[in-house]
């Protein structure tokens, strides 16, 4: 088994040195000076090899040769820049078995020796003869060959046949990859065959000048002297005091190019850029070519995270960030399944839709959290130039790149969990329009070679996890609501607001107020008073801010007067936040004629709606009052018509209606209301006045109704029957098509009220009125 040694590396540009030649090397690179330096106090050896592309300013293990010459070092000159000149004599061929690189100063490697040449043929024998004839001009115009009487026959007669070659070898006009073949090699057959069909033929040998000579002499490939005069280029151009680091720019992106995984098409352009880069070195230009350079570089191409494969971890962590949302969990996880089911799944985008402070952000960041992807995000409220989305081209003056482009640099990997915020506030103008850009990203027959203005080459977006959220769902612009899965998240009950509270946002605050959860505590009853009295929403955006107004003003006294602890009460509460700010509507104590609890949804959630009618002696004019929309003002008309319509069936005369004047009014007349649901509390109330018959104040309805009596299906079927509740009506009429919506509402509310399902009016009528 061949013996494994030890000594110091040292990586040329393309040079080789043969066994038995010398060789005169400028050293400039600092790895390579602190190498011969080592070699030079312990007086060891060196071995050189070379590297495959001389053009790297900073090679790696896999940059460099495998065999190389262990050399004896000797540093003819220092020069005035700090380089060396230095003569390296081969010694023998080696074959490099490690190579460490993890240290700042020099490279060292384990090396054994390589083979013995093989036994030479006769008829090789002949042809070194007759290229140590060849080569004899060349050969003694070298500074290192003995200055034999003659060449030939002292070579010949002490059978120097093996030196010849490494002479030639070393001196004639080879490429690299030829060389380092022959260096390679253990066979002086393959070598002498090798260097015959490489080098010019004998004819012209003979007429080589002194020009070539030269050429060869100074040991330089073709590589060497493009490194040569590049060095010379930069040397004139630092003196001149002309800015270096421009070069620098364009050699160190062409070694990324050349070493990282950039898309053919990428490498391409980038190439083309650095060309009218390094032409426009003086000019505007530059700085906006390497500006754009810089934009395709940062890009993430092949970077990616590794997802999760476990669904248990998924669930496991939106559990632990969100209370509640069962059937939304449980569609992202369905939604996420398929995905690491299968990495080519195609379909539609989720969009996350309700109201605001539910938690569609923080159920992205969750999903992103699950998944240990990278989050990014983009607010597209109000946007309206189509550029902010797909950049400027670059002829416009400080053009840049559009926000995907951006967050996608920003993330660093192409696969992120990406969320387009309030996606149904997109507007358009002169400008564009940002809505029919979203196509191209959210599509995914087409992301995969999305195109921004800026950076003109398709860029794949098909690995991104792209999450929308809206506050409306109608908002949403149709094409885009087409490409986008849908999932409803409804406003919290006072229950859940409740049991988050308890379960988050106070640990929450307790934290970024550094308080102990024995310092500062909170009963239930404290909590329910700040929900109904201090916030009127959907989510509990505002619950969090009080509770940390109340944490605020704690440490405040904790300081000030030496409190170490305290239990938030109702009057704590009231205490500390001062008077209440809401209240919401209460059934009446007494029936009234006329009187009806409609049920209201709203973005914060729902309410009850009392609706009034009155009527006096008149001419059959209607009044309607209360700051109704359109679409409420259509539903007293048609509850009116209804009513007249069908007047005998009630009970009323018909000739009533030209005698006296109607007034329907809807309290909290500074509040806008809209929305086709209050048609059969309208028509209960207008009867109610006619009649003179007393509703029950525990009887709540919604519902529409058409000029037929048909009550139509509603919406916030959830939100309407709490609010209901909490008003104190446990009697609620609502459209037999609701049923399906029931299962949304809290079980413990459900249990205790009665929900009537009615298909047409009369089916009201006949309970409350007969």
């Amino acid at each position: 088994m061949k013996k494994n040694n030890f000594t110091n590396l040292l990586i040329t540009r393309g040079i080789i040195v043969f066994p038995q030649t010398k060789a005169v090397v400028e050293i400039g690179r600092q790895i390579s000076m602190n190498a011969i330096d080592d070699c030079i106090s312990k007086k060891t050896n060196i071995i050189l090899v070379s590297q495959k592309n001389p053009a790297l300013d900073t090679p790696k293990k896999n940059d460099i040769y495998k065999v190389g010459t262990l050399c004896k070092v000797d540093i003819q000159a220092k020069q005035e820049d700090g380089s060396y000149t230095v003569i390296f004599t081969g010694i023998k061929k080696v074959k490099l078995t490690k190579i460490n690189d993890n240290t700042t100063k020099f490279f060292t490697a384990e090396y054994v020796d390589v083979d013995k040449n093989k036994a030479l043929n006769k008829s090789t024998i002949a042809l070194i003869n007759e290229m140590i004839e060849t080569y004899e001009p060349i050969l003694l115009n070298n500074q290192f060959v003995k200055r034999e009487q003659n060449l030939k026959e002292w070579l010949v007669a002490n059978d120097k046949k093996e030196l010849a070659l490494n002479w030639i070898s070393g001196l004639a006009k080879i490429d690299l990859d030829s060389k380092q073949k022959i260096l390679e090699s253990n066979d002086l057959n393959y070598i002498c065959t090798k260097i015959l069909a490489l080098t010019i033929d004998d004819d012209e040998s003979k007429k080589i000048d002194n020009t070539i000579t030269k050429k060869i002499n100074s040991n330089l490939s073709k590589q060497q002297k493009e490194f040569y005069l590049r060095e010379r280029v930069r040397a004139i151009k630092e003196e001149l005091g002309d800015i270096t680091s421009k070069e620098d720019d364009a050699d160190s992106i062409r070694e990324k190019v050349r070493t990282n995984q950039y898309p053919d098409h990428i490498k391409k352009r980038i190439l083309s850029e650095l060309n009218k880069m390094e032409s426009a070195s003086n000019s505007n230009e530059y700085s906006i070519t390497k500006s754009y350079v810089d934009w395709l570089m940062k890009l993430p191409y092949w970077q990616q995270t590794e997802d999760t494969k476990s669904l248990t971890e998924v669930e496991k962590i939106l559990e632990e960030n969100h209370y509640g949302l069962e059937k939304v969990k449980e569609r992202i996880i369905e939604y996420l399944a398929i995905r690491m089911k299968s990495s080519n799944t195609k379909g539609s985008i989720i969009c996350l839709v309700g109201p605001p402070g539910v938690g569609k952000t923080s159920l992205a960041q969750s999903i992103a959290q699950a998944l240990k992807k990278k989050f990014v995000k983009v607010s597209l409220g109000g946007m309206k130039d189509e550029s902010e989305l797909k950049g400027h081209r670059k002829t416009y003056i400080g053009a840049m790149p559009g926000r995907i482009i951006k967050s996608m640099s920003k993330a660093g990997v192409n696969n992120p969990v990406f969320l387009l915020d309030e996606i149904d506030k997109l507007a358009s103008d002169h400008r564009g329009d940002p809505a029919s850009a979203m196509l191209d990203i959210l599509d995914p027959e087409q992301n995969k070679y999305f195109s921004d203005n800026y950076i003109e080459e398709d860029y794949d977006l098909s690995n991104v996890l792209f999450i929308a959220t809206a506050n409306y769902e109608e908002n949403i612009p149709g094409p885009l609501h087409d490409r986008l899965e849908i999932i409803r998240l409804s406003s919290y009950t006072e229950n859940e607001k409740k049991s988050i509270a308890k379960n988050y946002l106070i640990k929450k605050v307790l934290a970024e107020s550094n308080l102990k959860k024995d310092e500062l505590k909170f009963t239930d009853s404290a909590l329910e008073y700040i929900i109904k009295r201090y916030t009127r929403e959907a989510g509990v955006r505002e619950a969090e801010r009080l509770i940390r107004q109340i944490a605020r003003k704690f440490v405040v006294r904790q300081q000030k007067e030496g409190l170490k602890s305290e239990e938030i009460t109702v009057d704590k509460v009231k205490f500390y936040l001062k008077k209440e700010l809401y209240d919401y509507t209460v059934k009446d104590k007494d029936p009234i004629p006329g009187v009806v609890n409609g049920m209201a949804y709203t973005s914060t959630g729902g309410d009850l709606l009392p609706i009034e009618a009155t009527y006096s002696k008149g001419k059959g004019k209607i009044s309607i009052t209360g700051n109704l929309k359109e679409t409420m003002k259509e539903s007293v008309s048609v509850a009116l018509g209804y009513v007249k319509t069908n007047a005998e069936k009630f009970g009323l005369d018909p000739d009533l209606f030209s005698k006296i004047d109607l007034h329907v009014h809807v309290p909290s007349g500074g509040i806008p209301k809209d929305g086709p649901s209050a048609g059969i509390a309208l028509t209960t109330a207008i009867l109610s006045s006619l009649k003179n018959v007393k509703i029950p104040s525990n009887v709540a309805m919604t519902g529409e109704i058409t000029l037929r009596g048909r009550v139509l299906i509603i919406g916030g079927v959830k939100e309407k029957t709490i609010s209901a509740f909490r008003g104190g009506a446990n009697n609620i009429f609502m459209p037999k098509e609701d049923e399906r919506y029931l299962d949304d509402v809290p079980k413990e509310i459900l249990s205790k009220i009665k929900v009537t399902l009615v298909e047409n009016y009369e089916d009201v009528y006949n309970r409350l009125f007969k």
